[in-house]
């Protein structure tokens, strides 16, 4: 709850900005309220006004509804927002926005919510949009307004009626300016197998046990989720290269790593080194997000402070000298890396509190040249304590305390908690660059969150329901609208809290479909279409299963397609592979022996290569001449 309402104290001084169109009726009185039909409005003195239906019939208010108080679209992104208070006798509300073009002349009335009962914002992101959507093309006007439904005598009390000209002014900073525009992946690293690595480790989190199957096949990982290419090592070259191609491939332009031990964990440096090569075949980019809480919660060997801190300093240092030196390392300006801090404050015993403190940050910082001096941000910016110290801060999925009726789940988040922390975001960050007190801003964007499998890291477990996909939406909506250099999300590949927006077998290809998309609209893209994103799946499956060196050829060569942007020229070739040994016929893939690794030429799958496949060659080819008996032919033919 603490992000919220700290950032809900800053509304009001953001919004106080000249250069910020808006329109707050806060309903002192109902001066631009009309009862046009079946209704009646009422100022109740406390701020709120109640909409009342009088009679059977259409019942109708509208704000704003005569030509001289109609608001004119400024802005692509122009949205409004009604705030509800209360139901009077169970009745019910609908929105439209009626437009009207520059003569004012009426074009056309479209719905934007239905049948609401509870006291849920309702927010209308682009006013301008919904008429897009609709077919009109034309609109410089509209007004709002409110149909009333349920029996004589019910209604709904209103608190504020608020329309804002679009997505609010970001002050540009020298920052944001030079920053090249790219979308980040945030990935997880701590995932290994037992065939590749010789241990588990993440997967089995919690108690789970891949190698147990439920009655549909699935193996128990510590996730509510299943990947589409099954559970992976992140030491695995093959897994590495389907990440990188993916990536690619839906446009995103680089990975925000997830780390916290350099010297205390030799393995994941490994992994990173050898994620790092493959990344540059592929010209992606890279980010730290560095967990300085590791050497506070997680390293019982620092019992002090002053320990924790060192270990703390050395792990950032040699983290972001190996990206920089493997070439991969991402610059707001030319000579200037960005860093990410994940801090996660609590209070431990002869440590104190467990992240780093501004005069920490500030130390570290102050042992590079100005000129190399990190772009520093965290999840959370403390005002007034991290002014001058951090350059600012990134959009994070925010959980709140769940309601009763939400049991087993201690937190939750729905649709319209999420659009208020996705607005309280914006206003938080343009404050602080209006005020000079930040000089950058990470927009996010994410698909929702679910950590039952890990039952919340064993505090409870917590949900933000996906809403088939229009949260995400919804965040990349947002993201567009700041249209800020770089955007964050959240997260590729977090099974443990179900954030990913990796290929699984629960959503298929969705979201990674989604992304390529929303990121098209976000770089002004054109021209481009939408490459079949099984393609890389299959290519680590092929690899999974086969050893043959003609098959890992043209897996190599299917690789290089991809690295060239030719997508096409790629799925041509796997696809032959992925029919030939029927790989998406597998639901829960398992790594090596989750199907057969035929030999090229087998296409009986039999074992041999013979007359017999020669046959069924035949038979493909020539299907449509009516050919049905080559296959007693090529059985007669092998009897001899």
């Amino acid at each position: 709850m603490f992000l919220k309402s700290v950032k809900i104290l800053f509304v009001a001084i953001a919004f106080s900005s000249c250069c910020r169109a808006e329109i707050i009726d806060n309903l002192n009185n109902t001066t631009y309220l009309t009862a046009v039909l079946n209704s009646s409005v009422t100022a109740n003195g406390n701020s709120t006004v109640s909409m009342t239906r009088t009679a059977s019939g259409d019942s109708v208010v509208n704000w704003r509804g005569t030509s001289s108080y109609y608001i004119r679209i400024r802005n692509y992104y122009d949205r409004v927002e009604i705030t509800p208070k209360s139901a009077i006798n169970s009745g019910q509300y609908s929105l439209y926005i009626l437009y009207f073009n520059s003569s004012k002349t009426f074009l056309g009335e479209i719905q934007y919510a239905a049948m609401c009962s509870d006291a849920n914002t309702q927010i209308l992101p682009s006013v301008a949009r919904l008429a897009a959507q609709n077919g009109i093309t034309t609109a410089e006007y509209f007004f709002v307004r409110f149909r009333l439904h349920g029996s004589v005598g019910s209604g709904f009390i209103f608190d504020k009626i608020y329309v804002k000209e679009g997505p609010g002014y970001w002050t540009p900073t020298a920052l944001t300016t030079a920053a090249p525009k790219i979308v980040f992946a945030h990935e997880m690293t701590g995932f290994k197998t037992l065939q590749y690595s010789g241990s588990w480790s993440g997967w089995n989190s919690h108690s789970h046990n891949p190698l147990t199957l439920d009655a549909n096949g699935k193996p128990d990982i510590a996730s509510v989720y299943y990947p589409s290419v099954g559970y992976y090592d992140m030491a695995d070259p093959c897994l590495v290269e389907y990440h990188c191609q993916s990536l690619k491939m839906a446009g995103v332009g680089g990975v925000i790593f997830d780390l916290s031990y350099y010297d205390m964990d030799t393995d994941t440096v490994s992994m990173i080194t050898n994620y790092l090569n493959i990344m540059a075949q592929y010209d992606l980019k890279a980010v730290i997000c560095y967990e300085d809480k590791a050497h506070w919660i997680w390293d019982s060997s620092a019992t002090t402070r002053a320990t924790a801190l060192a270990r703390a300093y050395e792990d950032m240092n040699k983290w972001l000298n190996l990206f920089i030196d493997a070439g991969r390392q991402y610059y707001v300006t030319g000579t200037r890396p960005l860093f990410l801090l994940f801090s996660y404050e609590s209070e431990i015993s002869g440590k104190g509190t467990s992240c780093l403190s501004p005069a920490e940050i500030t130390a570290w910082l102050n042992t590079f040249p100005s000129a190399n001096k990190p772009v520093i941000m965290r999840q959370w910016f403390k005002d007034p304590n991290h002014i001058g110290v951090l350059n600012g801060q990134f959009s994070w999925p925010t959980l709140y305390t769940a309601p009763d009726e939400m049991l087993p789940y201690v937190g939750y988040t729905d649709m319209y908690d999420n659009n208020d922390a996705l607005y309280n975001f914006r206003d938080f960050g343009q404050y602080l660059l209006e005020n000079s007190y930040a000089d950058f801003y990470m927009s996010g964007v994410w698909p929702g969150f679910n950590d039952y499998a890990v039952w919340g890291w064993g505090s409870g477990p917590r949900l933000m329901p996906r809403y088939d996909g229009e949260l995400y939406d919804i965040t990349w909506d947002y993201a567009i609208d700041d249209n800020l250099p770089v955007v964050q999300i959240a997260t590729w590949n977090d099974w443990f809290e179900g954030t990913i927006i990796e290929p699984s077998v629960e959503f298929g290809n969705l979201y990674i479909q989604k992304t390529f998309s929303n990121i098209v609209e976000f770089k002004n893209l054109s021209g481009v279409s939408v490459p079949d994103f099984n393609v890389p799946i299959r290519i680590y499956k092929i690899r999974d299963i086969s050893d043959n060196t003609q098959v890992l050829a043209d897996m190599q060569t299917a690789g290089d397609y991809i690295k060239a942007g030719q997508y096409e020229q790629a799925e041509y070739i796997v696809s032959f592979w992925a029919n030939f040994f029927d790989i998406d016929s597998v639901t829960y893939w398992t790594g090596q022996g989750s199907l057969p690794a035929y030999q090229p030429g087998d296409y009986s799958h039999d074992g041999k290569v013979n007359f017999k496949d020669i046959v069924l060659v035949g038979l493909d080819w020539q299907n449509g001449y009516g050919i049905r008996d080559l296959d007693v032919v090529a059985d007669n033919w092998l009897c001899e």
